[in-house]
């Protein structure tokens, strides 16, 4: 039998074999992943509040803030209310969640201007006790302590369905 540089062998027609095979398996499971981790980031609404600075006050206020919110956002949407009523709510009231967050702040004796407002941003990948939460765009309520540029750290958590508590 004639054999040129490129005749395959068999062991190497079938490694090429199982490497495209292996290849299409995990391409349908990245696909499979893809979708589950877009249906879990349009179910989901976060809460990021944003602290003015890193100093120890400013990092407590922000962590009042948070409180404030999250007792108030206790009260947003109905039992069983799906993520769209949600989001719903959440827009309705942000006048409520920012005078809560306002009325912390003066009660701290903060200065610092508030805006609570609904947005679509960024997280990354966030890893919990049991579970995961893929990075990617999600809706937020989201809490800016202080001027833009000059945020500290800031804090998160999934507000919709109710897993901050």
């Amino acid at each position: 039998m004639f054999s040129s540089p490129h005749t395959l062998s068999r062991g190497r027609m079938l490694a090429l074999c199982l490497a495209l095979l292996g290849g299409l398996v995990l391409s349908g499971w990245w696909s499979a992943q893809q979708r589950t981790g877009a249906a879990l980031r349009s179910d989901t609404l976060r809460l990021h509040v944003r602290a003015d600075s890193d100093s120890v006050f400013d990092q407590t206020c922000k962590l009042a803030v948070r409180d404030a919110i999250l007792d108030a956002a206790g009260q947003l949407w109905a039992p069983g209310a799906d993520p769209a009523e949600a989001r719903a709510a959440a827009a309705r009231r942000l006048p409520d969640l920012q005078r809560a967050a306002q009325q912390t702040l003066a009660r701290l004796g903060s200065p610092r201007p508030v805006q609570v407002s609904l947005v679509n941003m960024y997280f990354g990948t966030t890893r919990y006790e049991d579970f995961a939460l893929p990075a990617g765009r999600y809706d937020a309520v989201r809490v800016d302590i202080g001027g833009p540029g000059s945020y500290g750290q800031n804090w998160w958590c999934v507000l919709y369905p109710g897993l901050c508590t």
